[in-house]
């Protein structure tokens, strides 16, 4: 070997060509082995892991921001991965309605053609991983993240998901199903340890996750941010390794969510396979000597690479010439957010029916309200869409109305959360830095504002939002930071509220002193104070922010305060507002809340409507008795204030980019609602189950409530909620009849068919939803009073009738046991109860479990 290495470096030609030749035999090797799609998959991966050095298996273990690490000499390619749940945040893309709309529909039939969708766009974006879907349970209205979820209940999330999942997963793009687990509150979200039993974990909180795994087959899960039972859920052995990849046999990869991951060794060993989106503790550093000294076995990296490679392999990533290209907001795309977002409007109220309405007996409509030429498409953060465009209520009003009847509109209120940026006349650089309009920006690529900034200009403004990308190449996508100094300049004395929105933290200076301070990894957070600034001065202001990974926003604004010349603007526009709901045959009004209210980030600080809007409610009612609320919203509201005073409701939830054109189908009756809830609307925070145990106490939630979550509290404990849980009018009329069981007993292995007829009694065509669920006579442990085990949603013509039939097993009468630690039917009576919500049964019937 030395002779020939010596005839090597003399520069033999042939030898270099042999040498050259085995490489490339090698290197062709180990392409075709990732490319033979014939070999069995986990031939394939045993090939690629044992070509692969410990320090290469250990790189792969960290993203690089919104990509896994590729192994170029392997051929392995990197997973690119895109926020989700509600379309793909990455350029621009179709805004899809929230998730609590899709569950809103109860059609997962629906809901699979829109993950199907959703992927067809990830693809088009060359993104092959969607972060998405979030499956969380809703426990407490507040919660920021309530519009990306499911709802309440555990066997609908799971159907949601399942039908999500495999809508992705069908066009060869991986779902994460996120957040895992008990991820239920943004509030102190990075750090607070959520305190719950067994129970309540196995039968409200797993069950969603479950049947992504199991059933929808999701090649990825996130672990969430949280503690659990006193364990960083990224850190937890007994939810990682013994739940998921034990007890329910994970076969896919374990990510963290954004920034959840504090520690190396524990982390790798409790069963997390990549940490995002960097390496920050799973690398060579910090793993390298503890593998190789036995702490953390080897095989055990082995296992974390093998899940990864076994979801590329199996999604296809690995063949990605021969993967579809996609396609994007497309008319078919359009289409199916527009009927999504339809299916899921849920029709609350509607006394002496005055929805929907016809157009040859109206001439005048007066659309009022702050968000009705607002696109209100989702809530706040990471599901934040950038759509191509959108379309508000007034103008799907006005595309339906055309010249049937005058549209005029009147906003009522100033815009509730809107932002006035600072205009660069009144702004200044630092002394010596010239005098042009502006402020001088100064940017690190790191979040410390440290080292020398890597770009030094002028900007005319605070004001960015970006969902995806950079603001400059210079910079990169995450981790950087701007520094802002100068000089402010205001036009006139007197008081004003100067705000700083960013995502993710940022502080405000004035003359020295900070007096704003929104700092900490979040997503959009407004913060804002009044100061009382006199013209001719030259305040000394500074803003410092940071940004560490996903989006990037950061806004510097300001509003004069006049308060004598603010009031009489406010009663001039009452007066307007008055004038033209009293002078029009009917009026919508159009509210709730946006982004900057319900986020990924914090949770909403009050369940009621801003104060301003419900003096418009109840002021425009009074003016004009024939008035339509459109509520916006991603969680309940409360209105016991103001809801027995108006005749129609219509929750529209955050629609998407073809809301508006989805509320005109509903409120002229193009189409007949038929969402049903999928959380229990309460009347106050008090009737709440999480009610004093909520947000928590040093920095521990305990949910004492256990399994009595949503319905399952309301109707146990017979509390009147605002709107059941499963509740939705319609503008026709249902009847059931003939409930039927296949037998009156079953045995432990045996299934019950259940079966009825649905008539459509009413005079327009409509779809119902019909909800089956199980009551426990007599149990040996605490049950609730109902529980939803099957649904169908049914559409018929007027007198149609249709004979649907159900099919359950001893898993939908089970609970979970903890002295035994595993499910449990026990033999008894039991009830199968059919209705149109959890408080409306229509039929019942007993039978027994031997």
């Amino acid at each position: 070997m030395n002779e020939f290495l010596s005839i090597f470096k003399k520069g033999d030609i042939m030898y270099r060509a042999i040498i050259s030749l085995l490489c490339t035999i090698l290197f062709v090797n180990a392409q075709q082995v990732n490319k033979n799609t014939g070999m069995p998959v986990e031939e394939r991966i045993d090939d690629l892991i044992n070509q692969m050095s410990l320090e290469e298996k250990l790189t792969m273990l960290g993203g690089t921001g919104f990509e896994s690490i590729p192994n170029d000499s392997l051929g392995i390619p990197a997973m690119n991965m895109t926020d989700g749940p509600v379309g793909v945040r990455w350029k621009q893309a179709t805004a899809f309605p929230a998730s609590i709309v899709m569950a809103s529909t109860w059609d997962p039939a629906l809901i699979l053609k829109l993950g199907k969708a959703i992927a067809q766009e990830a693809k088009a974006r060359g993104r092959n991983v969607l972060l998405a879907p979030c499956v969380n349970i809703q426990r407490v209205p507040h919660g920021g993240r309530n519009f990306e979820s499911f709802g309440e209940d555990p066997y609908l999330a799971a159907r949601m998901a399942v039908a999500y999942i495999k809508g992705v997963q069908s066009e060869k793009v991986i779902a994460t199903v996120k957040h895992f687990a008990i991820n239920n509150q943004e509030n102190e979200r990075f750090s607070i340890n959520v305190k719950v039993g067994e129970r309540a974990m196995h039968e409200i909180y797993f069950p969603a996750f479950k049947a992504a795994v199991q059933e929808g087959g999701s090649w990825s899960v996130m672990a969430a941010y949280n503690r659990l039972n006193g364990y960083y859920c990224c850190a937890n052995t007994w939810l990682l390794t013994n739940i998921l990849k034990e007890d329910w046999g994970f076969r896919g990869f374990v990510m963290s969510d954004w920034g959840a991951v504090h520690s190396a060794v524990p982390t790798a060993y409790a069963g997390l396979d990549i940490e995002m989106p960097t390496g920050q503790y799973m690398n060579i550093k910090n793993l390298l000597s503890n593998v190789r000294r036995g702490v953390v076995p080897e095989e055990m990296i082995n296992d974390k690479i093998r899940r990864m490679l076994r979801a590329m392999i199996e999604i296809g990533i690995f063949d990605k010439a021969e993967a579809d290209s996609g396609s994007i907001d497309t008319p078919k795309h359009r289409s199916l957010a527009r009927t999504v977002a339809r299916e899921g409007m849920v029709l609350l109220k509607n006394e002496q029916k005055l929805l929907p309405l016809h157009l040859e007996n109206i001439k005048s409509i007066a659309v009022i309200g702050p968000n009705a030429s607002e696109g209100r498409i989702g809530g706040g953060g990471s599901s934040s869409i950038n759509p191509f465009y959108t379309v508000s209520p007034l103008e799907g009003i006005k595309n339906r109305v055309a010249e049937g009847a005058s549209v005029n509109f009147n906003p009522g209120i100033f815009n509730f959360d809107q932002i006035e940026v600072i205009p660069s006349r009144y702004l200044r650089p630092p002394e010596g830095e010239g005098d042009q309009p502006g402020l001088l920006g100064e940017y690190f690529r790191n979040i410390n504002f440290d080292s020398t900034a890597v770009i030094r200009r002028i900007d005319k403004q605070v004001d960015f939002d970006i969902a995806s990308g950079s603001l400059d190449d210079r910079l990169g996508p995450d981790n950087f930071s701007i520094r802002w100094r100068g000089r402010l300049l205001p036009p006139v004395n007197g008081d004003y509220e100067l705000s700083i929105s960013s995502d993710d933290g940022s502080r405000l200076y004035l003359n020295g002193e900070k007096v704003l301070d929104n700092w900490g990894n979040h997503a959009v957070v407004t913060v804002r104070d009044t100061f009382q600034l006199v013209a001719g001065e030259k305040y000394d202001i500074m803003i410092e922010y940071y940004e560490q990974g996903g989006g990037a926003a950061m806004t510097l604004g300001w509003e004069r305060i006049d308060p004598d010349s603010l009031e009489r603007m406010r009663n001039m526009e009452q007066q307007k507002v008055l004038d033209l709901a009293k002078n029009s045959d009917v009026a919508i009004v159009v509210v709730g809340l946006s982004n900057r209210i319900e986020s990924e980030g914090f949770d909403r600080q009050s369940l009621d409507l801003p104060r301003e809007q419900i003096d418009l409610i109840t002021s425009v009612v009074k003016a004009n008795p024939k008035t339509i609320v459109v509520l916006q919203s991603g969680a309940p509201v409360l209105m016991d204030t103001w809801v027995a005073q108006i005749p129609a409701l219509l929750q529209s939830w955050y629609p998407g980019q073809e809301g508006g054109n989805a509320i005109a189908d509903i409120v002229f009756g193009d189409v007949n609602p038929s969402g049903k809830l999928p959380v229990s609307w309460l009347k106050r925070w008090e009737d709440s189950p999480a009610y004093g145990n909520y947000p928590g106490k040093d920095g521990i939630v305990n949910y004492a409530e256990g399994i009595y979550v949503g319905y399952r509290h309301f109707d146990t404990r017979h509390i009147d909620p605002q709107f059941p849980f499963g509740y939705g009018l319609s503008y026709t009329d249902f009847t059931y009849s003939d409930l039927k069981l296949s037998t009156g007993k079953i045995s432990q292995n045996e299934q019950l068919q259940v079966s009825c007829t649905i008539e459509n009694s009413g005079a327009m065509a409509g779809a119902e939803v019909v909800q089956l669920y199980v009551t426990d006579e007599k149990a040996s442990v605490d049950r609730p009073e109902k529980e939803l085990k099957g649904f169908q949603k049914i559409y018929l013509q007027p007198g149609e009738k249709k004979e649907i039939t159900f099919k359950i097993d001893t898993t939908a009468l089970a609970f979970y046991d903890t002295k035994i630690h595993d499910w449990i039917a026990e033999p008894g009576k039991f009830q199968v109860l059919i209705g149109s919500s959890s408080r409306n049964i229509k039929l019942q019937k007993r039978f027994e479990l031997k």
